[in-house]
């Protein structure tokens, strides 16, 4: 059967009537068949005719309103076409892909690079060095046929160290470029990932992703723990915390000053200085240093401090670490003292009865009451008595002299006790070893019971031209007195003797008993002297001192203790003597006769660890 034909003219009619964009057209060869361009395939339906013979149809798409061609290209819709004409012109059926008709018109965005890494990068400026910011260029090409038009660019997290700056231009011309920069400018040390997002009018690519990678290099302190509380210690107890400096950066970390900022003193502070060295410390990454914090609680008040470390941390130059504190009575002591009118005080004399002696002796005898005199005046509470024999026995009838003897009556006694002319033992010339026997035999029933009491200071006096000569040393002596009161300050060596340390006249300088009068805070008198009078005097006025030290009956927490004298508080003129468990009152600030002492301190608790 011929094919169907139609005439040209008919034909060329047909296809001003319909119009479609190039994507939807269908190209006219002369002589050779109609072949479909690259687009969506027209549509091909088979229908049937009435006399039972099938005729193609093919539907091309129409340009829609939004489509608006580049070029118009007619069309031509064939339905059943049976008629004859020239065959200069054929249709042929076709389901093959279509093509474009010319060049796209759409931009196309290549990034170069996708992915920018950035190496170890200082987040600090070293001395001398120059700015630590780093940055990369990013270039925008259009390989496409139309104009390329950049949106928005933006960091998906744009509060971290990187920024983009610089963009050269907002439209890309085909084949043209434009190009921006990328900053590194870390603050402290780690790796740090980010991306940029790029927006274009590219159909296929609007938005373009260019990942970021960034490691910051810098010291990072870490002052742990950051809080401390040594919670309630009894008053008296003490705790101890170790704070420790790491350095968990990637460089030197160096440490410039350590504050401790406190309103007490409850809470110190030590820097270790014998292992972390003085400031400042130069910490390498991964080391250490250690602070102690002390709690010593004096009251009962909380405390707070504050621990603060300065070092060149970029990101956080200054680390702090807040400590707390409360102290607690375990319980309270308190001592009352009433300061005599006239203290009671006790004075021995050890007299060397040696041949060369008689004329000092005299002098001692002839002067005596002038010492008694001066007692008197001073109101004193005095026994006063000499011991030159072996046996420490006191000689004569009364075992001292006190207040009821008249000065006549009291020289007559002295001179009694040393009898003078009388024979001498072994230690005439052994101070010492006198004091220690006459004292020896104080107690209940013996031959001096009665001549020193307990109360009262012990005075003790060696009057000799020679050195001492006790077979042990002055310090084995002054402890052996001590021993008979409670507080050791109660005993006082004094001396008249040779000068020291070369004597003077005939007289050998007084080795032993010199050096015993410092250690007890005694007088020493030269036996050279030509006016006894005065050198007695001065001896009485020394030994009947009112009472300098106040023992305490429990142990105190030294810091805690409060001083009165009548009620008023005094925190000058006094120290606390741990050995003797007493105050102590310098001479300037004795209390005077008749003067009530108040002393209140709080009492060690058990103190756990």
């Amino acid at each position: 059967m011929p094919p169907n034909r139609v005439n040209h003219s008919t034909f060329l009619s047909i296809l001003d009537n319909f119009f479609v964009t190039p994507t939807h057209a269908v190209r006219i060869l002369p002589s050779k068949p109609l072949e479909p361009v690259p687009s969506r395939p027209a549509d091909i339906n088979r229908e049937r005719r009435p006399n039972g013979t099938l005729d193609t149809v093919m539907t091309p798409h129409l340009a829609l309103p939004s489509e608006t061609p580049m070029r118009r290209t007619s069309i031509l819709v064939i339905a059943g076409l049976t008629a004859t004409a020239c065959n200069e012109y054929e249709i042929k059926e076709t389901t093959e892909q279509q093509y474009d008709i010319g060049e796209s018109a759409d931009p196309d965005i290549v990034v170069d690079p996708v992915s920018i890494s950035f190496d170890d990068v200082l987040a600090y400026d070293e001395a001398g060095a120059p700015p630590t910011v780093e940055t990369r260029t990013v270039t925008i090409r259009n390989e496409g046929g139309g104009d390329l038009n950049l949106g928005e660019i933006l960091l998906v997290d744009d509060t971290g160290p990187y920024s983009w700056s610089n963009l050269s231009s907002v439209l890309v011309q085909p084949g043209g470029e434009a190009t921006f920069t990328v900053e590194f400018d870390p603050i402290t040390a780690g790796e740090v990932t980010n991306q940029i997002l790029i927006n274009s009018n590219d159909p296929d690519e609007p938005v373009v992703e260019v990942d970021i990678f960034g490691n910051g290099v810098a010291p990072v302190i870490e002052l742990s723990p950051a809080e401390f509380d040594f919670g309630t210690l009894y008053i008296g107890c003490d705790a101890d915390e170790v704070f420790t400096v790491t350095n968990v950066g990637t460089t030197d970390l160096v440490v410039s000053n350590v504050d401790f900022t406190t309103a007490s003193l409850d809470l110190v502070h030590d820097l270790n200085e014998a292992s972390n060295g003085a400031l400042p410390w130069t910490i390498a990454p991964g080391d250490i240093r250690q602070i102690t914090v002390s709690n010593i609680p004096f009251d009962e008040l909380p405390d707070t401090s504050f621990l603060l470390v300065d070092s060149n941390d970029p990101f956080t130059p200054q680390v702090a670490s807040v400590i707390d504190g409360t102290g607690e009575f375990f319980g309270e002591g308190a001592d009352t003292f009433e300061q005599p009118i006239s203290s009671p005080t006790d004075i021995i004399f050890a007299v060397d009865r040696s041949c060369s002696m008689y004329d000092d002796i005299e002098n001692v005898q002839n002067n005596f009451d002038i010492f008694v005199d001066t007692m008197d005046a001073l109101d004193a509470d005095y026994h006063v008595a000499a011991t030159v024999e072996d046996n420490g026995c006191i000689n004569g009838s009364d075992l001292y002299i006190d207040n009821t003897f008249d000065p006549s009556d009291a020289k007559a006694t002295i001179t009694t006790m040393i009898n003078l002319g009388g024979s001498y033992g072994s230690n005439t010339e052994r101070g010492f070893m006198l004091l220690e026997t006459c004292l020896a035999n104080t107690g209940s029933g013996d031959c001096n019971d009665g001549l020193i009491r307990d109360e009262g200071k012990l005075n003790l006096v060696g009057v000799s031209d020679e050195p001492e000569q006790s077979i042990n040393n002055y310090t084995y002596y002054i402890s052996a007195f001590q021993t008979l009161k409670d507080n050791p300050d109660d005993v006082v060596m004094h001396a008249i003797g040779g000068d020291y340390p070369s004597g003077c006249g005939s007289a050998s300088a007084y080795t032993g008993f010199y050096e015993a009068t410092v250690a007890t805070g005694g007088v020493f008198l030269s036996i050279c002297a030509v006016d006894w009078g005065s050198h007695l005097e001065a001896l009485a006025e020394n030994s009947a001192s009112d009472v300098s030290s106040i023992p305490l009956s429990d142990l105190p927490v030294p810091e805690t203790i409060e001083v009165t004298k009548d009620g008023v508080t005094t925190t000058v003129g006094w120290t606390y003597n741990p050995s003797a468990n007493a105050i102590d009152f310098d001479a300037d600030y004795v209390p005077e006769g008749g003067t009530t002492v108040d002393v209140t301190y709080a009492l060690y608790g058990e103190c756990s660890g």
